[in-house]
């Protein structure tokens, strides 16, 4: 797994849908400030890659949660991969958005699904995991299962862990921050000095500053 998971690590740098930019942060869409940044709709103009992620994404499903029935993409971000992974599974495809739409039927689940059904939950990367637990919580309110969350891309924040196992919500990701650290790294892509910045960073990311 630690193999697979620096293999990702390189790949998601090497396509820029990771980037790392200690001196020159980047600011989120929640306000902080960060020496990191991913984009993993970038994955889905590089096709060997996006293939990569998408028998990676539907092998977990397959091992860790073989009662699956309907494979979820949370919005908008992991529709495209979510489709590709129930594509690959065969399986029946739903996507859902954090929040209700502010027109026609005011959905937050968009498809079939049905009461009792087992779902996995498709995610890009997970930060604070908000939105996740928001889509969590629209399926379980709709009658079903939560089987587990599979992300490609995890921040490895202990804040977001702990919410997760308080809300017994069953996550792995293909990599993390550690393993994205650990590449770059021995790439060259940054030194010492930067994983300091980026260690301290991720400690506490809401406060941090260049």
């Amino acid at each position: 797994m630690k193999n697979l998971e620096s293999f990702i690590a390189q790949k998601l740098l090497q396509v820029k849908a990771i980037k790392l930019q200690p001196q020159n942060p980047f600011t989120w869409a929640t306000g902080w400030t960060s020496p990191i940044y991913c984009d993993n709709r970038k994955i889905l103009s590089y096709p060997r890659m996006r293939n990569i992620i998408k028998v990676e994404l539907a092998r977990q499903v397959i091992e860790l949660y073989p009662e699956a029935e309907v494979i979820a993409g949370v919005a908008t971000n992991a529709i495209a991969m979510g489709m590709l992974v129930a594509e690959e599974l065969s399986l029946p495809f739903i996507y859902v958005h954090p929040t209700p739409k502010d027109h026609g039927f005011e959905n937050m689940i968009e498809g079939d699904l049905r009461p009792r059904q087992n779902v996995v939950i498709i995610e890009d990367q997970v930060s604070v995991g908000q939105n996740s637990m928001k889509v969590v919580d629209a399926i379980r309110k709709n009658g079903c299962k939560v089987s587990g969350l599979i992300s490609i891309f995890n921040y490895e924040f202990a804040d977001t862990t702990r919410r997760f196992e308080q809300a017994d919500i069953k996550h792995t990701s293909l990599c993390g921050f550690d393993a994205v650290l650990a590449r770059a790294l021995e790439t060259g892509y940054i030194s010492e000095d930067d994983v300091t910045i980026f260690r301290n960073w991720q400690k506490n990311p809401l406060r941090w500053q260049k």
